[in-house]
C-alpha cells in the first residue's frame, strides 16, 4: 500500500506544480490584456509576495501542530483553485487583489504540508531519494504547464489559463485522496523523525519554537540559502534585460526556452543527486549547487548572448535540483532531535524569500551605476561566499541509522485500520 501512496505523492507534486505555474507571468499577461496599468499590476503581484512572506511562519507552526496533513494540504489546494477561478472570471481590482492574497497564503501552506507528507511516507535512509523524486515531478509538471498554458493563452484567451490551473488543482486533490492515511499513520515504522510521528506515539514533546533560533546549524544553513538566492534570483531577468537592450526582439521566446531547459535538467538529475546525498553527504551536493551558480554568473559576466543564456540554464538546472533536494533534507537532519521540521522549513523559506527580494533590488542599483557585467561579478561573489560558508561553517548533517535502530524499526508491528483491518 505504501508504494501506491508514493506514486500518488509523485502525482500530487506534478499537478501542484502545474497549478502554481498559472500564477507566474500569466497573471501579468492577463492583467495587461484587461487594460491594467503597470503600476497596478505591480501592486497585485506585490500583494501575493507579501502574503507569502507573512504566512511563512504561521504556516509552519500550523503544519507542525496539526496531525491531519492531508486535510491541510487539501485546504491549501482548494484555496488556490478558488483563486484561479476568481482570476479567470473577474478582472476588477477587488477580485484580483483578493485572489493574489489568498493564493500567496495558500502556496506557503502547501510547501511544508507536502514536505511533511513526504517525511511520513519515506523510510529512514531513503528520504533524499524521495525528495529527489518530488523535485523531478515538480519540474516535469512545470514544463507541461508552461507549454499547455502558453498554447491555451494564445489560442483561447489569457483568462483561460486560470481555468486550466483550477483543473490541475482538481487532479492534485485526486492524487492527495489516493495517499493512504494509514500509511501516514504508520510513519513510526519507517522513520525515527519525531515530526512524522503522531502525537500519541512521541516519547517526548517537540522542542519549543524559539529554540530553533538558537540552533547554530539551522542559522548557518539559513545564511547559506540566503546567499544562494541573493545570487540566483536576479541572474535570468538581468541577463534577458541585457540582450534585450542590445536590440534582440521576442525575448519572451528566449525566456520560455531558458526555463524549459532548466526544468528538464532538474527533472533528469534530481533523483541522482538525492541518491548521492545519502552516499556521499549533504555538503558535497550543496557545494555543487553553489559552484554551478558561481560558474554561471562568471560566464554571463564575460559573454551575455541568447546562446550563452540558454547554455547557462544547464548550470541553473544543476543548482535548482541540488537546492530543491538539499533544503528539506538538511532541515530534516537538523530537526531529527526535537522536531519542528515544518517550522524550520518555513524559517529557511523566509530567508530564501528575503534573499530573492534583495537580489533584484541590489542588482538593479549595481547595473544602473556600474553596468551589467559588474552585476554578474557581484552575483558570482555572493555565490562564492555561500560556497565558502558551506565548506567552513556548515556541519555535515547526514546520519546513518545504527544497527539497533534498524532492528527496532523492523520489529515494530504496523498500525491497522480498525474499520477495514488493512495495514
Amino acid at each position: 500500500m505504501k508504494r501506491h501512496s508514493l506514486r500518488a505523492l509523485n502525482g500530487l507534486n506534478f499537478f501542484v506544480a502545474d497549478m502554481l505555474t498559472g500564477f507566474g507571468p500569466f497573471v501579468t499577461v492577463y492583467l495587461a490584456a484587461n487594460s491594467w496599468k503597470p503600476a497596478q499590476i505591480g501592486v497585485a503581484l506585490s500583494l501575493g509576495t507579501a502574503a507569502a512572506i507573512v504566512g511563512q511562519l504561521p504556516a509552519g507552526l500550523l503544519v507542525d501542530a496539526v496531525s491531519r496533513r492531508r486535510l491541510i494540504t487539501a485546504v491549501g489546494i482548494a484555496a488556490i483553485i478558488v483563486s484561479a477561478l476568481v482570476l479567470g472570471g473577474f478582472a476588477n481590482a477587488k477580485a484580483v487583489f483578493g485572489a493574489e492574497l489568498l493564493q500567496g497564503l495558500a502556496a506557503c501552506l502547501l510547501t511544508p504540508a507536502i514536505a511533511a507528507i513526504t517525511l511520513s511516507l519515506s523510510e529512514s535512509g531513503k528520504l533524499a531519494r524521495q525528495l529527489g523524486g518530488n523535485v523531478r515531478f515538480k519540474a516535469l509538471g512545470s514544463v507541461l504547464a508552461a507549454l499547455l498554458m502558453g498554447f491555451v493563452g494564445s489560442h483561447v484567451g489569457p483568462g483561460a489559463v486560470f481555468y486550466v490551473a483550477a483543473a490541475f488543482g482538481g487532479m492534485a486533490l485526486g492524487c492527495l485522496w489516493m495517499i493512504s492515511g494509514v500509511d501516514i499513520a504508520n510513519a513510526p515504522h519507517r522513520t525515527q523523525h519525531p515530526t512524522a510521528w503522531p502525537k500519541h506515539a512521541r516519547h517526548q514533546p517537540l522542542r519549543r519554537p524559539r529554540e530553533l533560533w538558537r540552533d547554530p546549524a539551522l542559522l548557518t544553513f539559513g545564511g547559506c540559502v540566503f546567499l544562494f538566492q541573493l545570487s540566483n534570483a536576479a541572474v535570468l531577468p538581468f541577463a534577458v534585460s541585457a540582450v534585450e537592450a542590445s536590440g534582440l526582439e521576442n525575448t519572451d521566446t528566449l525566456v520560455a526556452i531558458a526555463l524549459v531547459v532548466s526544468q528538464l535538467v532538474t527533472a533528469f538529475i534530481a533523483p541522482r543527486l538525492g541518491a548521492s546525498a545519502e552516499a556521499r553527504g549533504r555538503k558535497l551536493i550543496l557545494s555543487i549547487a553553489f559552484g554551478a551558480l558561481t560558474l554561471r554568473c562568471l560566464v554571463l559576466s564575460i559573454v551575455t548572448s541568447p546562446a550563452t543564456i540558454v547554455g547557462c540554464q544547464l548550470l541553473d538546472g544543476v543548482s535548482a535540483s541540488s537546492i530543491g533536494v538539499m533544503v528539506p533534507l538538511i532541515i530534516a537532519d537538523i530537526t531529527h532531535h526535537g522536531g519542528r521540521f515544518n517550522l524550520a522549513l518555513s524559517l529557511v523559506g523566509l530567508a530564501m524569500t528575503a534573499g530573492a527580494a534583495l537580489s533584484t533590488l541590489i542588482a538593479g542599483f549595481v547595473t544602473q551605476r556600474f553596468g551589467v557585467h559588474v552585476t554578474f561579478l557581484a552575483l558570482a561573489a555572493a555565490a562564492a561566499l555561500g560556497c565558502l560558508l558551506v565548506a567552513l561553517a556548515l556541519p555535515e548533517t547526514g546520519r546513518i541509522a545504527t544497527g539497533s535502530q534498524k532492528r527496532s524499526m523492523v520489529t515494530r508491528q504496523p498500525i491497522q485500520n480498525k474499520t477495514t483491518g488493512k495495514v
